[in-house]
């Protein structure tokens, strides 16, 4: 009688300690039905929350200023690629503006909090910015090996014109491919939903349309403008030295870029690998804390492409002399026309920047 008592009295504590590892988050199930522990770290959540944040009012701020910047550039003056750019920042400042909702959800332990109707929108959103971003720089690699490469070639091509209709492209097939990052996601923890398989072929079939390809146009493009350039042939040394700072910019932002979603793509695969083939492993802690760790390496590319303009773009940092001139010039003359109650002239507020323009 003591026996079946002790038996069923094991059997009770094994039924709880089961159940509440698999009704918490922080414990899940492996391939095998094994019981993984998830170690809670709030020192690395809150570093999490704070990153986030930072990059938030970084990239905010960077970016709002570079379509400033670049808005206020002349028409006529503007270059094809500076289409590319403000789209670019756009889409970035787009999806800064949901960070700070996943920083409170880093610091209440990766609790969303803000109901499955936002965690769907904000997933959808952090998905257009991932496939547009990657699309508008694989365009600006190509604009670059046109302008450089296949100038006579294609210069019927390179306007305004084709570069706002393929940048409505662009928009649109952002916008139908984060489709389902945003419809297949769960409440707990605002996750995806690992059991569709649908999603998982569409996630491994995204990962090599969106990343993997255009990497290969873009290293194929500039493998093709190294070499055009070490000719130099038939252009002057301003023209060559214009077009090797324009492609060092360019190549500076792709390569932060890559640098920044590698990593996430790289765990990314390798978790929808165990996925399809229910590798039996003991836990998948590596595989999770990498994914978790790209994913804030991935979201720090929103914020970097300002600083990149500041710092190689020396007629970026010409505008924006300019516009800081006006706008402090021009409330200086808003305070002096207060004070004597006369109106400020078109001349003394409207703004002309003219710069040359590169290729």
């Amino acid at each position: 009688m003591s026996t079946e008592i002790n038996e069923q009295q094991n059997y009770t504590d094994s039924y709880v300690v089961y159940s509440s590892y698999s009704e918490d988050p922080d414990y899940y199930d492996d391939t095998n039905g094994e019981v993984c522990s998830y170690e809670n770290l709030p020192f690395v959540n809150i570093s999490i929350s704070v990153l986030y944040c930072l990059i938030f009012i970084t990239g905010s701020l960077g970016n709002a200023f570079v379509i400033l910047v670049m808005v206020f550039k002349e028409r006529r003056r503007r270059r094809l690629v500076d289409t590319f750019v403000i789209n670019l920042a756009f889409a970035d400042l787009i999806f800064v503006f949901t960070l700070p909702f996943w920083a409170a959800s880093a610091s209440n332990n990766h609790q969303w909090i803000f109901g499955s109707e936002f965690c769907k929108i904000s997933s959808y959103i952090i998905a257009v910015n991932r496939y547009s971003s990657i699309f508008f720089l694989t365009c600006m690699s190509i604009d670059r090996y046109l302008a450089i490469v296949k100038l006579l070639d294609f210069k019927h091509i390179r306007t305004q014109k084709y570069a706002m209709i393929i940048s409505l492209v662009i928009w649109v097939s952002s916008l139908l491919l984060a489709i389902p990052a945003g419809y297949f996601k769960t409440l707990d923890q605002c996750r995806e939903d690992k059991s569709s398989l649908f999603y998982r072929g569409f996630s491994l079939t995204a990962i090599c349309l969106t990343f993997v390809l255009p990497v290969f146009i873009i290293l194929f493009c500039y493998c093709s403008i190294l070499v055009r350039l070490g000719e130099h042939y038939g252009h002057s040394q301003r023209t060559i030295q214009r077009r090797e700072n324009s492609c060092k910019i360019v190549f500076t932002i792709v390569s932060a870029f890559i640098l920044s979603w590698l990593p996430f793509n790289i765990f990314k695969t390798i978790d929808l690998y165990l996925q399809f083939h229910n590798v039996s492993l003991s836990c998948w802690t590596t595989v999770y804390r990498g994914l978790a760790i790209a994913s804030c390496l991935a979201f720090v590319n929103s914020c970097v492409n300002p600083i990149i303009y500041a710092f190689l773009d020396r007629n970026f940092r010409r505008r924006t002399r300019l516009l800081s001139s006006y706008v402090f010039a021009g409330a200086g003359n808003r305070i002096s026309s207060f004070g004597s109650g006369s109106t400020p002239t078109e001349s003394s507020t409207g703004l002309k920047v003219h710069s040359p323009t590169p290729l």
